[in-house]
């Protein structure tokens, strides 16, 4: 063999070595997940993708891990009807100054085009988006202690019309300041986050039947779980958040959700459709006269949603009473019934009512 050929032979196996290696590493690091969260998408596992905040299935390209969007919307009589609650996963209702309330509109699965009419903040804002962490939530504006804790609570981004004014508009055909709308799509694209959301309620399983609750899991000489409590009437529920303001939702057998009222006028969206939930909430909880005020003069209500209380929820044409607890900021609201076993929602839409927890409740 003269020295061409051996040089020949000997580059050639050079290179082969260098390809295996490079096809090795290549292997190696096939498994291994990229260092920038936000470049990469979870793979749903096989079988049926459902809705965190809504327990529904959605399809399997879905973005689950796109965040959580609160959306700060009016509900007095000068805003409605109102724009995009029908599209959102879970509906909060709580009290304001003068005896009315708002809503936090909370979107994961869901969109609206538009949204509104959108106003201002609250102390109690963070703290109800804290559950979802990491989300965002968008207001028009709020009073400076307000703002200071939306800033600084950690896990919440705020999305403020005077700080995003591009991704908001005016509506020309209502009056300031109940005119103020804007979209999910134009709000997610103000900031660059991602996280898939969570939710201390628990869902029942589309077509399944609810489990016994504490099925025998109690330790040998325990005394035995208080057996669950029987469904209670549900087919009407009403209450009010003040003299002012009164809440009433009906039960629709044909579409298994609840139609909602104010007192006996349907409350309806902009395209005069009746707004419907297919679990209602209540939640008993303290709500105590802060020292925040409006432009009015008005004072702001606090409301705890850390602790304890009366919970009551409605589904199916029935109603089920527990207990919601929530120990600390950081953790989520759960709801059990007498035996501590978790009253399970519907697959679909909540509304969630913070009601102070003197107001009664009347069940039909």
């Amino acid at each position: 063999m003269n020295q061409g050929s051996v040089l020949t032979s000997i580059s050639m196996r050079r290179l082969a070595v260098l390809l295996f290696l490079v096809l090795f590493a290549a292997g190696c690091n096939s498994g291994k997940s990229s260092d920038n969260p936000r470049a990469t998408k979870t793979t749903p596992p096989p079988g049926p993708v459902y809705c965190p905040l809504t327990g529904a299935e959605t399809t399997r390209d879905f973005d689950l891990d796109r965040p959580a969007l609160g959306v700060k919307v009016e509900n007095s009589t000068a805003s409605r009807p109102q724009a995009g609650l029908e599209g959102a996963d879970i509906v909060y209702e709580e009290l304001a100054e003068g005896g009315i309330t708002r809503f936090l509109a909370i979107y994961h699965c869901s969109d609206a085009d538009p949204v509104g009419p959108i106003r201002s903040a609250r102390l109690v804002d963070p703290d109800i988006m804290l559950e979802y962490q990491p989300a965002l939530l968008a207001f028009s504006g709020a009073n400076a202690e307000v703002k200071k804790k939306v800033a600084e609570t950690r896990g919440i981004t705020g999305l403020r019309h005077g700080d995003h004014g591009d991704a908001f508009y005016r509506d020309k055909g209502r009056k300031a300041p109940s005119n103020l709308f804007s979209t999910t799509e134009d709000l997610r694209g103000l900031a660059d986050l991602r996280g898939r959301p969570q939710t201390g309620l628990q869902f029942q399983k589309p077509g399944a039947t609810p489990p016994a609750p504490n099925p025998t899991q109690s330790k040998p000489g325990s005394p035995a779980p208080p057996p669950p409590a029987d469904p209670g009437a549900g087919a009407t529920v009403s209450f009010s958040f003040s003299g002012s303001s009164t809440s009433k939702y009906t039960f629709d057998a044909a579409t298994g959700s609840y139609l909602r009222s104010h007192g006996d006028t349907p409350h309806v969206n902009v395209k005069g459709d009746q707004l419907r939930a297919v679990n209602v909430v209540i939640l008993k909880v303290k709500v105590t006269a802060g020292t925040l005020k409006d432009a009015a003069g008005n004072t702001s209500p606090e409301i705890a949603v850390v602790g304890e209380g009366e919970a009551i929820v409605v589904r199916g044409g029935a109603s089920y009473t527990g207990t919601w607890k929530r120990p600390d900021l950081q953790s989520k609201t759960t709801i059990t019934d007498a035996s501590g076993a978790p009253i399970l929602m519907l697959p679909g839409s909540t509304w969630i009512h913070l009601l102070p927890q003197e107001r009664p409740v009347t069940l039909g």
